[in-house]
């Protein structure tokens, strides 16, 4: 038995009963901090989601992350890489199931291994944080061997860790090798982008002045905006519009009778601009979006 089949049998265990019972589930693993499983049955709506650096396994299905309309679709048998924490917006775009599994990547463990891996071949343009290979059977057999220990807790605190360094060198070692690479740097663009995206996060509603974004990340409004579309393929503007509707998709959960005032509270002050940008991400509008009940749809956590 491969790899990719043992895994598409041990992954719905690892998930739980509930997850074949609802349209997305996952479990957060205690074996490993950051690490989790999902199994999805049916395709999903868009929706929003935060990932920290991390890389996902597609066992089954597949899946379409986007990124103000730049898109990495990834099944099975790849793997996608984020390099520093981003809000996406992503779906499940096939369901036969899609099952995934997610291995937080650690800056102390990848700038430990940095001096002695080679020198990445890497075509991909320069800086962008995101990236999509396809996974060796040497990287699947680890991540295998890693989930099995979940269902051996005896044997798990012994051996994960060093399954855990195999899993990490060999992202080093592949086709993403420098998009890994930057996780463990921490002085470098990556470290000047992820300060600008934070201080956006918390400060999404607000007109934000490039020059403050700038002097925020300590560096010139050009250097800011030439990095960060590099980076995160969006500039600084669309990243905030993005962040402001997923912000807004999230609190129509609680108050759906409210668009035109949640469309205010994120920051907009056109509602025909907030509907129309609502509905060019999320392919429905606002209103739409309330009526629908979407808000119960329970989604994949990677």
């Amino acid at each position: 038995m491969d790899a990719l089949t043992e895994l598409r049998e041990l992954i719905p265990r690892l998930a739980g009963p509930a997850a074949g019972a609802r349209a997305g589930a996952g479990a957060r693993g205690s074996w490993l901090p950051g690490s989790l499983v999902s199994a999805v049955t049916t395709q999903t709506q868009p929706y929003c989601s935060n990932f920290e650096p991390m890389v996902a396994f597609v066992v089954a299905g597949r899946k379409r992350m986007s990124l103000a309309g730049n898109e990495f679709s990834y099944g099975r048998g790849e793997y996608l890489v984020f390099s520093m924490e981003l809000a996406v917006t992503a779906q499940v775009t096939q369901a036969d199931p899609f099952l995934a599994a997610g291995v937080r990547l650690r800056p102390d463990l990848i700038a430990e291994l940095l001096p002695q891996a080679p020198a990445p071949d890497d075509r991909r343009p320069a800086g962008a944080a995101v990236g999509v290979a396809t996974a060796d059977e040497e990287l699947l057999g680890a991540v295998l061997r890693l989930l099995r220990l979940v269902e051996r807790p005896g044997d798990f605190a012994v051996l994960a860790p060093g399954i855990e360094r195999e899993i990490h060198w060999r992202l080093l070692t592949g086709p993403l090798g420098a998009l890994v690479r930057q996780v463990g740097r921490s002085d470098d663009r990556f470290a000047m982008v992820r300060r600008a995206a934070r201080w956006m996060e918390q400060n999404f509603q607000q007109a934000i002045r490039a020059e403050d974004l700038a002097r925020h990340a300590g560096v010139s409004v050009a250097t800011l905006n030439r990095h960060f579309r590099e980076v995160t393929t969006m500039s600084p503007v669309q990243y905030q519009k993005q962040l402001r509707l997923q912000r807004a998709r999230i609190r129509l959960t609680a108050s759906p009778g409210d668009v035109a005032g949640i469309g205010h509270e994120v920051g907009y002050e056109s509602a025909s601009q907030f509907s129309r940008e609502y509905r060019r991400l999320f392919g429905v509008t606002p209103s739409q979006d309330a009526r629908g009940g979407r808000r119960d749809e329970a989604v994949p956590q990677l």
